[in-house]
């Protein structure tokens, strides 16, 4: 007789164990929701409410832990809600037919249970169906002369022959490394730049991108941009996805472009603008304000009519974070899968890393890897990076790992 211990992260790795041990198949359905345990905190809720929940869930064989004034008097209070998949959707069923908010809460902790343990998704862009089963490479080409990672193209380039063979070559190689999609930009966006004027923009972007989807013409294209008259350009010449820092609110017309024409955006996090976003930012809780944040810009989308199945967000690391708020967001990832889109991630070569470790830019590989595989296991769909062939080489050894 042996026991061996056993750590099952998804539903998935149960029913594949489960169908090895000889279980039924109408037995997997059953007993595979039970073996994965899940955590939400409620807040703002009344202490009636809080009540209610505990009593459903300690009769479901869970629990959850509430404040010892909630237990006796009448308050908004906070509630730890955890059980496995199969309780917390029972107690889903319970609170639907009960008083006060307690059916609003269900509908919204359903929707979440199912997109936190999802692990699909398909982004739409401009017609291109990009599959997300497994995560992806997103490769960076950086049109600037003053990026911080110290690849920008324009840096003391002055022929444009050689910029249009170098970017070329750039491309060919991160898709021969692995990259699926790449993003353009034009404006370096580190912490304390300025604005360009649009114009400089539109100058620097647009001769990069002809080229790359005259020969590309199948690739996903994103440009980085939070600038209209930008990306109505960007548009015109090819691009799939607006990649949008201020998650449209600078130009909330992009909203328009990205309806008319179907296209692929990305929703980012930041904390006032580039130049002011490092002025010590400050959170309550760095999780929870950006879920109330992406909450209303996906409320804002879905009223501009925006199909979610064309957006992805960005938690914006380095973007008005200080350290431990970037080092909370790769630990606590998982919380924005269960807004049901992907969870597009850049943390190739950033300053915290530096901040952690102590290295310069030519240094921060090893922790740009180490972010990233923390951040594919908390359901990272897409990242954003400098370096493709090592972030393509993790991400197949972590799925291989993951799904042996």
């Amino acid at each position: 007789m042996r026991i061996v211990p056993i750590n099952i992260t998804a539903q998935n790795e149960a029913e594949r164990l489960m169908k090895e041990y000889g279980v039924t198949e109408q037995g997997v359905k059953i007993l595979s929701p039970k073996t994965v345990f899940y955590s939400f905190i409620l807040e703002g809720i009344s202490s009636w409410e809080a009540n209610i929940i505990k009593q459903h869930l300690l009769s479901l064989g869970s629990d959850s832990a509430i404040s010892r004034d909630a237990l006796v008097k009448d308050i908004k209070t906070s509630t730890l809600v955890f059980g496995t998949k199969s309780q917390l959707q029972k107690l889903c069923q319970k609170l639907s037919v009960q008083p006060f908010n307690l059916r609003n809460i269900a509908e919204t902790l359903s929707v979440y249970l199912d997109n936190i343990s999802g692990e699909n998704h398909v982004f739409e862009a401009r017609g291109k169906l990009i599959r997300l089963k497994k995560p992806i490479v997103c490769g960076i080409i950086n049109v600037t002369p003053d990026s911080f990672s110290g690849d920008g193209l324009l840096a003391g380039r002055s022929n444009s022959n050689s910029l249009e063979k170098d970017v070329l070559n750039k491309v060919s190689g991160m898709i021969r490394d692995g990259a699926k999609m790449i993003d353009i930009g034009g404006e370096s966006t580190r912490p304390f730049s300025e604005p360009i004027k649009e114009s400089e923009e539109i100058k620097r972007i647009i001769p990069v991108l002809k080229l790359i989807r005259c020969k590309f013409k199948k690739l996903p294209i994103s440009c980085d941009t939070y600038k209209y008259k930008v990306a109505q350009a960007a548009v015109d010449y090819g691009a799939d996805i607006i990649n949008d820092i201020t998650a449209l609110r600078k130009s909330p017309k992009i909203s328009c472009l990205i309806k008319k024409y179907k296209l692929g955006c990305i929703l980012m996090h930041m904390q006032a603008n580039p130049l002011t976003m490092q002025n010590n930012p400050v959170y309550r809780d760095v999780v929870c304000d950006l879920m109330d944040f992406f909450s209303e810009r996906l409320n804002y989308c879905r009223k501009q009519g925006i199909s979610f199945n064309q957006i992805a967000i960005d938690p914006g690391i380095g973007f008005g974070k200080k350290l431990n708020d970037n080092l909370q967001l790769l630990k606590r990832m998982k919380a924005f899968k269960s807004f049901g889109v992907p969870v597009f991630l850049g943390v190739s070569r950033k300053s915290f890393i530096a901040d952690t470790l102590n290295r310069s830019i030519g240094e921060r590989l090893s922790g740009t890897i180490a972010s990233s595989v923390v951040s594919i296991l908390n359901g990272v769909s897409i990242l954003r990076v400098h370096d493709v062939r090592a972030a393509a080489d993790m991400v197949d050894m972590v799925w291989a790992i993951k799904n042996s």
